[in-house]
């Protein structure tokens, strides 16, 4: 309970004063008191004695004049007797009773020296608590309000002496605070300032920062950061497992998520830093963690960099290569080809016009005129599909997309013995989007599936269609994913080598998802090592997709 100085002060000197006065009454009482109080049980006595011999004095005059003469002699002796006791106690009455007298007046007198010397003390303590109050207590009061600002963060008020020609150690005091609390304020200023400079440093890295203490609470983001949060890559929180996950309650599992911090502190003192890579939202994030130490314990400071663009210009280079590859065959083959072609259709007009010819060797021909106009085609498919993939948005068909496809395919799936199942249920289904986005996600699949049987196999391409999702599945009997590396595989540069080849970029997987993401679809997978792996791809149908869009 707070119990403040001047109420301690103000009862210390009534109680102070109180406990004099009692003491010294009990010692007044004690002598003066009990003196008097006996002098006048004995007045008070003799006086009862006076009045006693008064009474036998009247009784005695009542007796001598109803008595004989006989006795009367006898009876006035004693009553002389009596009279003369009676004087003689009357003047020892008057000197007690002006013994009496006298002591009440020193009483009297003592009692107003008693009270005039109350009443000088009772004044002295009040000038006393009065100059205490101002001396002291009114020096504290300001120093309890100074503590209090202080505390609530204020380090703009300060102390005001009290302009005295002379002073004292308040005074001192109230310089030395004040001096303390410039250079507080000062230095306070300065932190703040360097606490700007940092905070601009930080914001103007195109990367997203955060720094965690080892308690896992988020003390400082940039801009970037803050970004990102706009774009829910993350939820807004102040623990980094809950910007993964808002509902999260505790430090990420293992299984969700590699924690950088504490992979940091099981680590050596010699690695300072560790790199990941983690999706969050669909969205692959490259993650370089390093130490630093905060307020002298351990914590982390993580750069976030959303890899989507990388994975876009990744693909943007293989159009371009594609684009490349597609220009120079386009010059090459078409031209040779065609001028084959000329030469072979002169020949079957010259030797061959007749109409009832069905020669083996018109027939022949025909079908080499053919298989060079359909070789012909191959440098078109690639320059289709080579395109900018920003152009518009067109309506196409699904089964037309992955036949042009396998088609680019053909003579790789075949030179490596691979059996191609091709089971399409709805042929004339269409989808909205952009159609070389959607070769290239199969054309990276396939190619995929290719790589995983190196000695052939089995390879199914399927369509299929529910109520609301276009289903595509590519399957492959080839040499499987591990299941730890299956939750990694569609992050950008992650990659696993296939047999003796070389281990690829580790973007195709993650180009496929960004793409199935613009048709509002998802990618699934699943694979058993040494078996065989299967990818299912779902789109939205035509109406669906439409009301997305919108």
């Amino acid at each position: 309970m707070f119990f403040s100085l001047n109420k301690k002060f103000f009862f210390t000197i009534l109680a102070f004063f109180l406990l004099s006065a009692g003491i010294f009454l009990i010692i007044f009482d004690g002598t003066i008191g009990k003196k008097i109080r006996s002098e006048h049980t004995h007045l008070t006595s003799r006086n009862q004695y006076v009045i006693e011999l008064l009474n036998e004095n009247i009784a005695l005059r009542k007796k001598i004049n109803n008595l004989l003469p006989e006795n009367t002699q006898q009876l006035t002796e004693s009553l002389t007797q009596k009279q003369q006791e009676l004087s003689t106690e009357r003047k020892l009455n008057e000197e007690l009773n002006q013994n009496y007298n006298e002591s009440y007046a020193t009483l009297s007198e003592s009692l107003r020296i008693i009270s005039f010397g109350a009443s000088l003390t009772l004044i002295s303590l009040i000038i006393f608590w009065f100059l205490l109050r101002r001396w002291v207590l009114a020096p504290v009061d300001k120093l309890t309000e100074l503590s209090a600002n202080v505390a609530n963060g204020n380090f703009t008020t300060r102390l005001q002496s009290q302009r005295s020609s002379f002073t004292d150690e308040f005074d001192t005091l109230f310089k030395t605070i004040n001096f303390m609390l410039d250079n507080i304020e000062s230095n306070i200023n300065q932190i703040k300032e360097k606490e700007i400079f940092l905070q601009n440093l930080i914001d103007t890295l195109p990367d997203a920062i955060r720094v965690i203490d080892e308690n896992h609470n988020i003390i400082l983001f940039n801009k970037a950061y803050k970004e990102h949060i706009e774009k829910k890559y993350f939820n807004k929180s102040l623990k980094c497992y809950e910007a993964y996950n808002k509902e999260a309650d505790c430090p990420c599992s293992t299984a969700q998520y590699i924690c950088p911090l504490k992979e940091l502190k099981k680590a050596s003192a010699a690695k300072n830093n560790i790199k990941l890579i983690h999706s969050v939202n669909d969205r692959p994030l490259s993650i370089n963690s390093a130490r630093i130490l905060i307020n002298g314990t351990a914590g982390i400071v993580e750069s976030f960099r959303d890899l989507s663009e990388n994975v876009n210009y990744s693909h943007q280079q293989k159009i371009s290569s594609l684009g490349f590859l597609a220009t120079s065959l386009a010059h090459e083959m078409k031209n040779n080809l065609g001028a084959i072609n000329l030469i072979l259709e002169g020949i079957l007009q010259k030797y061959y016009q007749d109409d009832t010819n069905v020669s083996s060797e018109k027939k022949y021909l025909e079908m080499i005129s053919a298989q060079i106009k359909e070789c012909i085609k191959v440098p078109e498919r690639l320059l289709k599909l080579s395109r900018n993939t920003e152009q518009a948005d067109v309506t196409f068909n699904i089964t037309s997309g992955i036949n042009d496809t396998l088609s680019l395919l053909d003579y790789e799936i075949k030179s490596k013995g691979i059996n191609l199942i091709k089971s399409f249920s709805n042929t004339k289904e269409k989808i909205a989007g952009n159609e070389t986005d959607f070769k290239m996600i199969i054309l990276n699949l396939v190619q995929n599936a290719i790589n995983a049987m190196p000695e052939g196999g089995t390879l199914e391409v399927k369509t299929n269609t529910n109520k609301e999702k276009i289903l595509i599945e590519i399957k492959d009997s080839g040499i499987g994913i591990s299941e730890a590396a299956l939750k990694h595989i569609f992050e950008p540069f992650y990659s696993v080598a296939v047999t003796d080849q070389k281990k690829g970029t580790g973007l195709g997987l993650a180009i496929v998802k960004d793409l199935t993401l613009k048709f509002n679809g998802t990618i699934t997978v699943s694979s058993q090592e040494n078996i065989g792996t299967c990818f299912q791809i779902a789109f939205p149908r035509q109406k669906t997709q439409k009301m997305l869009v919108k």
